[in-house]
């Protein structure tokens, strides 16, 4: 899912310079958003909440609704 720079622009934008870590509670990947996920076509800086509604976990499919943040 390719990102426009100006939806990346706005994270940092809205405070968020580092972004927030993110867990799935079902099988405990961690999604950090200053990380992005390049291997799944996610880039650096990229919030859990700007990513596609369908967009699930790459490990078990979970949904977003299933992610809490995580402490870094």
């Amino acid at each position: 899912m390719p990102m426009h720079a100006l939806e990346t622009t706005a994270l940092v934008a809205q405070g968020h310079p580092q972004g927030k870590a993110w867990q799935c509670l079902l099988c405990s990947y961690v999604y950090d958003e200053a990380a992005g996920s390049p291997a799944h076509g996610i880039p650096p800086g990229t919030a859990l909440d700007a990513l596609d509604d369908d967009w699930s976990c790459p490990d078990c499919g979970a949904g977003r609704e299933d992610f809490e943040p995580r402490d870094r």
